[in-house]
């Protein structure tokens, strides 16, 4: 690597942590890669921050090196000026393969579930100290979280504007689909080794490869139909869990947790052999 190149990966480095650390920026990212290109007028809604907030960020993302552009072609077609994710950001943040429900996941869970309960539990201590961002998982997981936070709240406000509509005796513009609906299922169960939270993780990824066959399903109706993009109403699902426990820890001088699951690695090597990780 040339030093030219080495800086210039720096600087990127720097950009994109830069953006990691703002709970902003990250869901006008998050929001576009989820949603494909969008204004300032729609990014404000989803997210519930201000237009003069949203540009705002969209102005210092717009910056070199850019992490979101304009994209032409839609805001061409459409109202307003749409952004899209910059290449080097698509790179930092690719979207999920399809095949990843039905065909990865399904994979390494199969193989992970021949793994005696002391296996797994290393392996879950390894990939975790070696998460290429260890000692920031949480706050990733707090902005993730706050991202779709805002996406549950504008799914409601959007029910609830519907809701007082109706009992005003409005007529709905579009009679074929008058308003969204809202889907909320909660469980609690109880667990006590790995494997159990795995086979959580196996009905999950089916419920999922379940709705990526449901959309390939309707994207072909929708293609026959000749439904227009603009009339092809976005829904979003996501499920989260996790375990209510507080787990404790102990100090012990003779306890080295990377010499302690470092035995695993050949076993994670087997678990994702083929499959190419993001």
């Amino acid at each position: 690597m040339t030093e030219e190149s080495k800086n210039g990966k720096e600087e990127l480095d720097e950009r994109f942590e830069e953006l990691f650390e703002n709970e902003t920026r990250y869901g006008i990212v998050m929001a576009i890669r989820t949603f494909g290109s969008m204004n300032i007028k729609l990014l404000s809604r989803i997210m519930g921050k201000t237009v003069s907030t949203i540009h705002h960020h969209i102005g210092e993302m717009t910056k070199e090196p850019e992490v979101i552009v304009i994209d032409n072609k839609e805001t061409t077609a459409s109202r307003g000026i749409y952004y899209m994710l910059s290449e080097i950001t698509k790179e930092r943040y690719p979207k999920d393969k399809e095949t990843v429900f039905e065909e990865e996941i399904p994979t390494i869970i199969e193989r992970a579930m021949q793994l005696s309960d002391e296996d797994m539990a290393k392996v879950m201590m390894f990939r975790i100290i070696n998460q290429k961002d260890f000692g920031k998982l949480t706050k990733s997981i707090k902005r993730s979280r706050s991202y779709y936070h805002n996406i549950e709240n504008f799914i409601i406000n959007s029910f609830e504007r519907a809701e007082k509509a109706l009992m005003e005796g409005l007529k709905p513009k579009n009679l074929q689909y008058p308003f969204g609906a809202i889907n909320s299922i909660g469980l609690d169960l109880k667990v006590s080794k790995p494997k159990h939270s795995v086979e959580i993780g196996i009905v999950m990824t089916e419920f999922f490869a379940n709705l990526v066959k449901l959309k390939q399903k309707f994207e072909k109706e929708m293609d026959e139909e000749g439904i227009k993009e603009e009339d092809r109403i976005k829904a979003y699902y996501h499920l989260f869990g996790g375990e209510l426990a507080d787990f404790e820890f102990e100090k012990d001088d003779s306890f080295d947790l990377k010499e302690y699951v470092k035995p695993i690695e050949k076993t994670i090597r087997k678990l994702y052999e083929g499959i190419e990780e993001n």
